[in-house]
């Protein structure tokens, strides 16, 4: 089976001509499968017209939704549209309006491999405790001139209306890929999650603003999660930006991101989109 995945493609930002290098990438690549491991777009009409443009050209699209992917702003906010609503109501119906799937809805198998995957969320278990900022800033998102913007945008609410805190919901939703993982009846299986899962992912650097937002990278209970199945062989993951490939005896962990313009230090998009795409061949 051809695997080609990638993550953080960021078309709202990015532009269209961004998803049409990114198409013509997969078109010349021909994968069996693509998978897109979050960040796709934030809002409906441009989410939806990517999937449409990519499952185009192949015959499986699978995705996990990534922190922008279920954005809200505030007049969708009051409406009752939270992250929870995106997650478990309009990111699966735009997914099956454009015959892709949802990792995060359930698992899939294709051929002899199984595919499972998750947004996951931030545990805090990534922070940098020797970094002087208050416990507040952490269930805040703000520290200094700082502000993470999911705190805004990405609003969990739990049954009493009361915005979750952020190690609960990491919790929900590694609890929900667990089951999904059990779930499948596959001999090897390939697990996608949005943010971070292994120390070696995380760009760890001296400049305080880096240092407290890499407590919102990911979960290391995530990587537990993935690991305690030896029938992973391919974890793959986006949300840094920063691509990585790390073996952890026989599983394989990539990180392989477009990320924005800026990003890319030179080069036209379909260069970007050549360097982000990484496509493997795969037992099944």
């Amino acid at each position: 089976m051809r695997l080609a995945f990638t993550s953080d493609i960021h078309i709202d930002i990015n532009g269209p001509n961004v998803l049409e290098a990114l198409v013509a990438r997969v078109r010349d690549v021909r994968p069996d499968v693509l998978l897109v491991a979050g960040d796709i777009a934030t809002g409906a009409p441009t989410l939806l017209a990517t999937l449409l443009a990519l499952k185009a050209e192949v015959p499986h699209l699978l995705l996990t939704a990534g922190n922008h992917d279920v954005w809200s702003g505030k007049q969708a906010l009051a409406k009752g549209i939270d992250a929870w609503a995106w997650l478990d109501k309009l990111l699966p119906a735009l997914a099956a309006e454009a015959g892709a799937v949802l990792l995060d809805a359930g698992p899939v198998r294709i051929g002899d491999l199984g595919f499972a995957g998750s947004l996951g969320w931030y545990d805090l278990s990534t922070r940098e405790h020797t970094l002087d900022a208050p416990e507040e800033a952490y269930r805040t998102g703000r520290w200094g001139g700082l502000r993470w913007n999911d705190f805004e945008y990405a609003v969990w609410n739990g049954p009493n209306g009361q915005a979750m805190e952020y190690p609960d919901v990491a919790a929900v939703l590694r609890e929900r890929l667990g089951a999904h993982m059990a779930a499948l009846d596959a001999p090897r299986l390939v697990v996608a999650t949005h943010v971070l899962a292994f120390e070696e992912q995380i760009q760890r650097r001296a400049h305080p603003g880096w240092r407290f937002v890499n407590a919102f990278m990911g979960s290391f209970a995530l990587g537990r999660l993935v690991r305690s199945d030896p029938r992973v062989v391919l974890h793959v993951a986006g949300h840094t930006h920063h691509g990585s490939d790390h073996r952890f005896g026989s599983l394989r962990s990539v990180v392989s991101p477009l990320g924005y313009r800026g990003e890319w230090k030179g080069g036209t998009p379909a260069e970007a989109v050549r360097r982000a795409l990484t496509v493997l061949e795969l037992p099944g």
